[in-house]
Order: C-alpha cells, then sequence, then structure tokens
C-alpha cells in the first residue's frame, strides 16, 4: 500500500510513508528551563520536590519531560550542551524515537534561568527549627562527663543521618546547669535515640508533647524526651528500694552494688531499676592502697599503705599491692582492679 499523503512509498504506519511520518512529527517545547538551586546546601528542586541527593543528574533528566510529540513518536532521551556564551539560552539535543531502529535527534536553544534560593530545610535549620528536644540529665543534678559522651553520640547520629536525609540535623544545643538540652529537627531521629537508649544504657525515659501551632492545616506537636542517666561514680554510696549499697559501677545489663549490711557482691538488671528509688547520699567511700603481704589458700593478708594495720581478704590477690573501698571500717576489693 502506498503512502495516502505522497503516494510515492510504501506506508509503514497510519497509511503514512516514513518520510511522511517524520514531516507530521510536531514537538512541543518548554518556553523555559529553569535551574532551581539552594543557595545553602546545593539541594536542586526537581518537578515539585527539591532533591538533596544526585540532584543535577536528575534535574538534567527531568528536563526533558517539558518537550512533548505527537503520535506514534517519544522522546527517548537527551543531552545538555552547555549554554552560550551569555548564559542565557541553555543548548540541548532532544532524541526522538518512531521505533527503536528509527530515531532522530533534534537541537534546540531555550532559554535558560538560574534561581538560587534557601530550600525549606535549611531555612528550618537557620530558623531554628526543631521538631523535639532531647534533656540528658543524671543522677548528682549536675553536668557529668557521662551526660557530655552521650549527647556526643547523639549529635554524631545525627549528623551521620543528614547525609542521607536533610531533614535530620540539629538545631541546636544548649549546656545547661544540670545537663544538655539537644534539639532534633525531625522528631523520628529522637524516638531512634530513646530506643537505642533504652537497649544500649541504663536511663529512664519520659516522652511528653505540646501543642506548637498549626501546619499544613494540622496541629503540630513538639516532643520532649526527658532521658536520666545513670551516672553515678563508682565508689559512691545509695540507697535503691530502703537498702544501702557501696555503688561500684555498671555495665548494659546493670549496676554492681555490695550490700553493705552483709558485704556480698550484687548485681541488679536495668529493668529491675527504679530511679525514682534510687537515691544518692553525697557519701563516699574511703579509697586505700595495700601493700600484699602474703597469698595463698584464697586469702590474701595485706597491709594499709598509710596507718601500716594488716587485715585479710578473702580471694588471690594477682598483683603485689591492691586498692580496696572503705566504708564503716568494711573492706571491698574495686571492681575491675
Amino acid at each position: 500500500m502506498k503512502c495516502v499523503k505522497c503516494g510515492k512509498h510504501e506506508a509503514v504506519e497510519k497509511g503514512l510513508c516514513e518520510v511522511c511520518l517524520w514531516d507530521s512529527l510536531h514537538i512541543e517545547v518548554p518556553g523555559s528551563i529553569i535551574k532551581k538551586t539552594c543557595s545553602k546546601c546545593g539541594a536542586y528542586f526537581v518537578g515539585k520536590a527539591w532533591v538533596y541527593r544526585d540532584g543535577e543528574e536528575k534535574w538534567e533528566r527531568k528536563i526533558f519531560d517539558n518537550f512533548s510529540v505527537n503520535e506514534p513518536f517519544k522522546i527517548s532521551g537527551g543531552k545538555l550542551n552547555g549554554t552560550n556564551r551569555l548564559g542565557n539560552y541553555i543548548k540541548l539535543e532532544v532524541e526522538i524515537e518512531r521505533t527503536k531502529d528509527d530515531r532522530k535527534v533534534e537541537n534546540f536553544e531555550i532559554p535558560f534561568i538560574k534561581e538560587s534560593i534557601s530550600c525549606p530545610t535549611c531555612n528550618k535549620v537557620t530558623g531554628s527549627y526543631y521538631e523535639a528536644k532531647v534533656q540528658i540529665r543524671g543522677m548528682t543534678g549536675k553536668y557529668t562527663d557521662e551526660m557530655g559522651r552521650i549527647g556526643d553520640h547523639l549529635v554524631r547520629n545525627v549528623e551521620n543521618n543528614h547525609t542521607t536525609d536533610p531533614e535530620s540535623f540539629i538545631s541546636k544545643v544548649e549546656y545547661v546547669k544540670d545537663g544538655i538540652d539537644v534539639y532534633l529537627g525531625k522528631r523520628k531521629d529522637g524516638d531512634s535515640f530513646a530506643k537505642e537508649m533504652k537497649t544500649r544504657e541504663i536511663a529512664d525515659i519520659i516522652v511528653s508533647k505540646t501543642l506548637a501551632g498549626v501546619r499544613d492545616g494540622k496541629q503540630f506537636f513538639r516532643f520532649t524526651y526527658m532521658v536520666r542517666i545513670m551516672d553515678i561514680e563508682p565508689g559512691s554510696i545509695i540507697y535503691l528500694n530502703g537498702k544501702r549499697y557501696l555503688y561500684q559501677g555498671k555495665s548494659a545489663f546493670g549496676i554492681y552494688l555490695n550490700d553493705l549490711d552483709t558485704g556480698r557482691e550484687i548485681q541488679v538488671n536495668k529493668r529491675s531499676i527504679s530511679f525514682d528509688k534510687l537515691q544518692i547520699t553525697g557519701e563516699m567511700a574511703s579509697r586505700r592502697s595495700f601493700v600484699v603481704i602474703s597469698n595463698g589458700n584464697n586469702e590474701c593478708n595485706l597491709m594499709d599503705k598509710q596507718n601500716f594495720s594488716q587485715i585479710t581478704i578473702s580471694g588471690e590477690c594477682k598483683d603485689s599491692e591492691i586498692n580496696l573501698y572503705v566504708v564503716d571500717d568494711e573492706y571491698f576489693r574495686i571492681r575491675g582492679e
């Protein structure tokens, strides 16, 4: 069958030959190409959203969605060839295909507009925006190195998250008399931190929320994570559930104590610790150094280096000297020494 238009060549589609089909091609060209980027973080606005990873590559691909062609053709790709000398026109190669084996490339120069603004995420950061506040507190009512360690860990985690999720950021960090307040741009980071603290640390966590306003027609709440950590100094005298103990230290699973009535060393699982029933007295055990005089039969004979008095303790002594806690004239080995 011959082409219904020219009558010269065989028809290949819609009664038209290849030549007449390509003559019927109509390309809708955008009036301009806009490149909108964030002046602070370099993000690209692509389609209807800000893109924070591989933004330039995705913006370049999206350009060709602004072109359209009539059937049976389609836009199969394209390439950017820079701009003119003034930078106000962008040069494009647009690939149009009828079939996989029948393609053509058209060249265009289209008005090019650059816009540099601050993206919503950067506006949040610079505007002290936050969705959650983590309050790190301890048992003593004052700032401790343990709080600093945990606060640094939280900040590092959020900064790592920020590399893949710009909505994760630290709005600010405040050091107050009794701890640290960390303001988070994303509430999810507060949830993750609270969950991690329950697993890795001994902590009492209370989560509360307050109405902060209306956003996108919905009530907007800010969340506060009150994280009270076990930052007791080893050697402290404490009360737990009404009983008096010598605090020896902690692990991820619980705390180590000496019962001051029996002298027995016990481990208290962190799940059974109620912070409301734990009290720091402010007393500290005396830490004394002893010389090992003799060692055998599962006991050690020791001499106090300060007053030269001698005592005997159960168990073996590996070194020639040993440190002990002294409470109420009773002697306790120091855990980990």
